[in-house]
């Protein structure tokens, strides 16, 4: 039986449903939907062009998955919750020999992969982890912004994200942001100084910053997800902040009494739902980066934004992580080992390619700074 090139674990969900609609359209290879329920699965693929078939996965099921991996060249992971799922799918991509990848892994999935790099590596296969919309472009567009601010700058003095989601989220990536808060608790704000994680001064922690058209005037707090983390560690030349944006003081209070408290888990979705509810934008979610330094003497400013709107959420969390599988599938530029989306490809080549399937991306530099702040 020949390979698909394409296994969708969790085809039939939103976002699975977004990454096999974006292969059908960039990819001539065969798909495989799998859930646990059939009909679902089967449904999804009569509506790819002839090019996909359904079987019936159960997640749970060693047998059951490993079965499944083995019908494939490339697993993209789109079940969850992960903090239930942890990372079964991916080491049964690896006992398959396939390619793997998914749109969030919380950083523990890399982490229990790592000590399989070597071996990943060295029979050619590629494990992007945390590839979809944030994290995955939220941390890949730095590096990108870095890339195109070494091309117009002599010197690079700081750079700055600043980011926020206040789309829709489905319940399982509710639970695994509950999850990862409480687990990771209340941690003091900081940034990156040449790599070097730093503690900010609390006064130094939130500030107010306009970020011109479409998002305009908002206040930010210092945040950082691992994978932003590792990005910073990596930009190691110069000062990195990564600030979200913060919509109020109840949104503080909120997320503080999530990572400190063992609430309920109903009580835990109910107030993770209303923090993105508050966090409503005249934009479904963004990410800017602002990058400052010096050429000829003259201090200049670069600007490089994505945003996404019309209540497209899945539609970018997908694009971005179909994207990265036909890539890996193609071997058009994705390293070989286990990496974050940042650390896998090449970013101006990921970036012209998100372009190409609509994107919007925007860049500006000057020399007068276009985002200032207080």
């Amino acid at each position: 039986m020949s390979r698909a090139t394409f296994g969708i674990v969790g085809g039939y969900g939103a976002t699975g449903s977004a990454v096999a609609s974006e292969l059908s359209k960039s990819s001539d290879g065969e798909m495989l939907i799998g859930g646990r329920d059939l009909a679902k699965a089967q449904a999804l693929a009569a509506q790819l062009n002839g090019r996909a078939s359904a079987a019936q996965l159960d997640i749970l099921d060693a047998r059951s998955l490993d079965g499944f991996c083995s019908r494939c060249s490339t697993v993209v992971n789109c079940a969850g919750p992960v903090m239930a799922l942890q990372d079964r799918v991916a080491q049964a991509a690896l006992r398959a020999r396939c390619h793997y990848l998914d749109p969030a892994g919380l950083s523990f999935v890399r982490e229990r992969l790592l000590p399989h790099s070597r071996e990943i590596e060295e029979v050619g296969l590629s494990f992007v982890v945390s590839a979809g919309w944030m994290p995955g472009l939220g941390d890949l567009l730095p590096v990108y912004a870095d890339a195109m601010a070494r091309a117009k700058m002599e010197t690079i003095e700081s750079l700055s994200v600043y980011f926020a989601d206040s789309g829709e989220w489905s319940a399982n990536a509710l639970r695994d942001a509950a999850w990862y808060l409480r687990q990771t608790g209340l941690r003091s704000p900081g940034y990156f100084h040449q790599g070097q994680w730093t503690r900010a001064k609390m006064s130094e922690s939130s500030r107010l910053v306009d970020l011109g058209d479409p998002v305009g005037s908002r206040r930010f707090a210092m945040y950082s997800l691992p994978e932003l983390s590792e990005v910073g560690c990596r930009l190691n030349q110069y000062d990195v902040f990564t600030y979200t944006y913060l919509s109020g003081f109840r949104t503080a209070i909120a997320s503080t009494l999530l990572a400190l408290v063992p609430l309920p888990e109903g009580l835990r979705l109910r107030m993770l739902r209303n923090v993105f509810r508050r966090n409503r934008l005249s934009v479904d979610g963004f990410v800017v980066v602002h990058v400052l330094g010096r050429s000829q003497a003259r201090r200049l400013a670069l600007t490089v934004q994505v945003v996404f709107r019309d209540r497209r959420d899945y539609w970018i969390h997908g694009l971005v992580l179909a994207t990265a599988a036909r890539m890996v599938s193609e071997g058009k530029g994705v390293r070989a080992g286990v990496h974050f989306l940042s650390a896998a490809v090449d970013p101006i080549a990921f970036m012209t390619e998100l372009r190409k399937a609509g994107i919007e991306l925007t860049e500006n530099c000057g020399p007068v700074p276009p985002v200032s702040g207080t």
